[in-house]
């Protein structure tokens, strides 16, 4: 096990990679898969939202000072101490993989966005392997592979490829490889296996790329900010392709909900544009409003809703009406899933949240907000609607949440 975190891990854009992550309630390793990570903070077997936030603290506290892993077990014994968490394996062995997996994909993941940053003037990647007996055979024959920043095989090759892989990526430009006597390689032959996995619902299979760890076959730094602002930025134009997990939902098949009477009324239908802001605003309080739903996660809601909206003429349906409902759906809401979503585009990884809550309007009306992570909050609402046939739209991912 190595015990320190690769140098310079502390640097702003890993720190600021980790200040980004959820903190998301998990029972196995597999609730989560691969780029889902880059978005959320799990330490499998912590499912109070207190215990993950100390964890999550500490794992940034540690990014942001450089904090040693003897420092960090100081923080782990705390935490485990304060909120009597019962956890799997040794101390010496737990601590050390949450601390070193979560160096190293911080470190990487920083290192990603320089690179895109700075892919006009060094626009290649180069990995590299520790020379030493420890090192995977496969990690050792990667070594001084040298391809674009862009290349299709950083989607799956970008280190750490496993637990406690010490291989690293370095920029270079063309001046670099020529003063290094280095040339763009070929990439590497790359054999797919096929593993078998345990899940809480079951034996799944995966395919992962041979040489590389179950879970780690994808680039955090990818997955958390994208190839470059410039196709982060057209985002919206392309298609997004739901994640989803070996084994499926968890739970794999939900209860039924039970519906309840709302707390607020119905509002009117509104006219234009100056009548839908109007009705919004009527219904928060303000043109803005942050909530807090159950579980501590932070929502806001503005007149981005609208705007939303305004943008596709189909949306403009009446769901108004249901504007006052939004507090009680975030607040009080049945359930809570966590989905996520990959830009086809851009490659980067979005983390949305539905609220899911049956209300009694006399037709048995299913309602729910998604909601985009934004910054450390939820934003980027929409509104959806229906009966109890079509919820399972809403009831996928994993529930992180239930009354």
């Amino acid at each position: 096990m190595a015990d320190a975190a690769p140098k310079g891990v502390a640097f702003q854009e890993a720190i600021d990679f980790y200040k980004q992550k959820v903190g998301l309630p998990t029972r196995t390793w597999t609730d989560l898969w691969e780029g889902m990570h880059a978005r959320a903070f799990v330490v499998a077997g912590a499912v109070k939202a207190e215990l993950i936030a100390d964890f999550h603290n500490a794992v940034t506290r540690a990014i942001a000072e450089g904090r040693t892993l003897n420092d960090f077990r100081k923080d782990f014994d705390a935490i485990v101490a304060r909120h009597g968490w019962s956890y799997k394996g040794a101390r010496g062995w737990r601590s050390g993989v949450i601390y070193n997996t979560n160096m190293r994909m911080a470190h990487s993941a920083g290192r990603w966005q320089q690179a895109q940053r700075l892919k006009d003037r060094r626009p290649y990647l180069r990995y590299i392997a520790v020379q030493d007996s420890r090192t995977r055979p496969e990690h050792m024959a990667w070594h001084d592979t040298i391809l674009p920043v862009d290349h299709p095989h950083w989607h799956t090759h970008t280190p750490p490829n496993g637990w406690n892989c010490r291989c690293t990526f370095q920029t270079l430009s063309e001046s670099d490889l020529k003063r290094r006597g280095l040339d763009v390689t070929d990439p590497p032959e790359v054999e797919i296996e096929t593993r078998e996995i345990n899940t809480p619902s079951g034996k799944a299979s995966v395919r992962v790329p041979k040489g590389i760890d179950t879970g780690f076959g994808y680039n955090v730094g990818e997955a958390a900010f994208g190839r470059g602002a410039d196709l982060v930025a057209m985002e919206r134009h392309g298609p997004w392709e739901a994640l989803s997990v070996p084994g499926g939902n968890r739970p794999a098949a939900p209860g039924r909900l039970t519906s309840v009477a709302p707390r607020a009324s119905l509002g009117p239908r509104a006219q234009g544009e100056d009548g839908l802001r109007s009705t919004l605003r009527s219904a928060l309080g303000a043109d803005e409003k942050i909530f807090t739903d159950p579980i501590g996660g932070r929502v806001s809601v503005g007149q981005a809703l609208v705007d939303h909206m305004l943008g596709d003429p189909t949306r403009l349906d009446g769901r108004e009406a249901y504007f006052p409902l939004i507090p009680e759906l975030i607040e009080t809401p049945a359930e809570i899933w966590a989905g996520f979503a990959a830009s086809r585009v851009s490659g980067r990884v979005s983390l949305r949240r539905r609220y899911v809550k049956l209300l009694d309007m006399g037709r048995n009306q299913t309602l729910g907000l998604v909601a985009d992570l934004d910054g450390g909050y939820f934003s980027g609402i929409t509104f959806f609607r229906g009966n109890a046939r079509n919820v399972a739209a809403l009831r996928a991912g994993l529930r992180i949440f239930e009354e």
